[in-house]
């Protein structure tokens, strides 16, 4: 099961909003207020300033797709959406306003919709890196990783210093276990921009699948540094200090990480292995039967098994 990482990431990864390069003419002196405001990451106070300016000018595409950034950023996805599809309809040609609608529907995990937005944003503009990322994370969402890898080489050979991209193409390469790769890309990325948290934590991935555990806690320890409330970062921590034997630490971290991700049925396996190893079997036997409940409510059978086998090993039958 994949661990998770925050989607807000992804609008702030986007360092400029791209809505005034879609128009030709120079944004109203308001509209140029409220993209300083987001590029200084204050989403609601630009969102103010968007409010009264759309006010008197509701028709402006540009300021409704740079409000849709804010909503996005702000993790409000529903509204994002809603004024994509206003610009859309000033402008049916906007590319980028596409491309971020796809965005915001990947983010409220509805892949079609995304993917016919993320084709349209490309058939419009086929050199909008913007939106074969998206494209991308969508196909990789629904397991094409192929067709996800394609996509993603098309994002970085359009925008080669884009850490962004290089990063979203470590994430496939993770995905992929291609590991190498992964840990090439992911460090360009941070290269490119040392306060990428997604760069580190898809880096500290690539250092789980090459078993460099303590490369890979220091990945996401630097992750946690940048963004405290990045809870996946836990879990990788869990694991790698389970793969050392420094089964303490790996349970507050463990613990960590089910607090953010209750539903997360490998949490819970993961937990009961280390209470295991620490001779709490009692505690063990309770993770393992959480784990086994969460993963016959998400139908993973593979998983289910794993959670029964470390159930019988402890002497119960689930």
């Amino acid at each position: 099961m994949f661990r998770p990482f925050r989607c807000a990431l992804f609008a702030a990864a986007i360092l400029i909003s791209a809505a005034a390069a879609a128009q030709a003419a120079a944004p109203a002196p308001a509209v140029a207020q409220a993209e300083q405001l987001y590029n200084d990451g204050k989403y609601k106070d630009s969102v103010q300033v968007l409010d009264a300016y759309l006010k008197a000018h509701p028709q402006d595409a540009t300021a409704l797709v740079d409000r849709g950034d804010d909503y996005e950023a702000l993790n409000n996805q529903r509204a994002a959406i809603a004024d994509y599809t206003a610009a859309l309809a000033v402008n049916p040609d906007y590319a980028y306003a596409f491309a971020s609608r796809c965005e915001s529907y990947r983010e409220l995990d509805q892949n079609s919709p995304a993917l016919s937005d993320c084709d349209a944003a490309i058939k419009l503009d086929p050199r909008l890196a913007y939106a074969y990322r998206e494209r991308a994370l969508v196909k990789l969402s629904g397991k094409e990783l192929d067709a996800a890898l394609a996509d993603a080489n098309q994002a970085v050979t359009l925008a080669p210093n884009s850490a962004f991209g290089l990063a979203v193409r470590c994430r496939i390469y993770v995905n992929m276990t291609t590991y190498a790769s992964a840990l090439e890309d992911c460090t360009r990325a941070i290269a490119l921009n040392p306060s990428s948290e997604f760069a580190y934590f898809q880096c500290g991935r690539a250092q789980i699948g090459q078993e460099q555990w303590a490369a890979a806690m220091a990945d996401f320890n630097k992750a946690l540094e940048l963004d405290p409330a990045e809870s996946g970062a836990y879990y990788w921590l869990a694991l790698a200090n389970f793969k050392t034997s420094a089964y303490p630490a790996a349970l507050g971290d463990v613990d960590q990480y089910i607090k953010g991700s209750a539903d997360d049925p490998d949490g819970y396996l993961l937990r009961a292995q280390i209470e295991s190893k620490l001779g709490n079997a009692g505690e063990a036997r309770a993770s393992a039967t959480d784990a086994l409940k969460h993963y016959r409510i998400v139908n993973d059978e593979t998983g289910a098994a794993k959670a029964q086998a470390l159930l019988d090993s402890l002497g119960s039958g689930g």
